[in-house]
């Protein structure tokens, strides 16, 4: 059985309650890691990064409950405060698209052939990291950006009656959810098509994941209003993530050996990565795209009715009358 996410709304919790526990949690989380250590550091990093990316489904998810400017700026917020640290995340990334490629073809290839690269990029990323480890104001800013955002989720009121008052309220009724929902399904069906052009273009895919990753985001906080059905999608758009995510890598990796010959100097083994990276490549968007058919087959007004029914299913009194019917 499919363990629940832990990233979700409590049975019964009102939906402002709710979110605002979630985000700061995840606030806290980013910022604690950065205090466990050098060894921890890369872990640190995985962390912030995770948690921007649910704090930023989150804030896609109410857009409209907090008006285009506030989600704008909250948006950008998170997404600066993230990028900080990517450089890190980027280059362990490198590693281990080599890992991979060599993990999938090394059977093929004579002892080591990947191994010199492999070995360059690992000294990269180290250097890297140092480096981030060691500029004070790097760490300091993505602990201070994620606690002035802390400062201000915290003041946000949980009783919509005070937005008037505050500018901040979030309905508890799915009404505040339903079009953040549309509209993050609707852009990622859109992504999908795009993607599938015959440039097939990395940026492309690159845009598709980030949408994949926000509504699976949503799909795990949403996980009590029927879980049967909902855990299914959120773990099948984990893995399309994961499958976009290894593309986007492998072409981060063609990228900087092109740009960075010395990373790669012998010509031959820059075009054998190359042809194996392109192979895999080709293997991964073929397995999103199957997957991807069957998540955003359905019309998005269809699927925001059918979150809607669920939503409504989840009241106390709907649960009492199927539990007489069970009887």
């Amino acid at each position: 059985m499919t363990p629940l996410p832990d990233f979700r709304l409590g049975d019964y919790e009102p939906l402002p309650v709710g979110l605002k526990r979630l985000t700061l949690g995840e606030m806290e989380n980013a910022a604690s890691g950065f205090f466990d250590g050098e060894e921890a550091f890369g872990l640190a990093v995985h962390e912030a990064r995770r948690s921007s990316k649910r704090i930023r489904a989150v804030l896609r998810l109410i857009r409209y409950e907090l008006g285009d400017q506030i989600f704008k700026f909250e948006d950008r917020w998170m997404r600066d405060t993230a990028k900080l640290v990517s450089p890190v995340r980027d280059a362990a990334a490198l590693v281990e698209s080599v890992d991979v490629l060599d993990r999938i073809y090394g059977h093929l290839l004579v002892d080591g052939a990947l191994a010199g690269t492999r070995q360059r990029l690992d000294v990269r990323r180290e250097r890297l990291e140092m480096r981030v480890m060691e500029d004070p104001a790097i760490v300091v800013t993505v602990v201070e950006k994620l606690e002035k955002a802390h400062g201000r989720y915290a003041n946000w009121p949980v009783d919509p009656s005070a937005k008037h008052i505050y500018g901040v309220g979030i309905r508890d009724s799915f009404e505040a959810i339903g079009p953040g929902l549309t509209h993050t399904y609707r852009r990622g069906r859109r992504e999908m098509v795009s993607a599938y052009t015959e440039t097939l273009d990395a940026a492309k895919f690159h845009e598709w994941r980030k949408s994949v990753k926000y509504l699976r985001h949503q799909m795990e906080l949403l996980t009590p209003i029927w879980p049967e059905v909902v855990v299914g999608m959120a773990v099948t758009l984990e893995r399309i993530g994961e499958l976009l995510g290894q593309d986007h890598d492998l072409a981060m990796l063609l990228q900087k050996l092109d740009a960075d010959a010395a990373l790669c100097p012998d010509p031959v083994e820059r075009s054998l990565i190359r042809a194996l990276a392109m192979q895999r490549r080709s293997d991964l968007q073929t397995a999103a795209r199957v997957l991807g058919r069957r998540v955003f087959a359905e019309e998005p007004d269809s699927l925001t009715g059918r979150f809607d029914a669920y939503w409504e299913s989840r009241d106390p009194a709907s649960i009492a009358a199927l539990e007489a019917v069970a009887v």
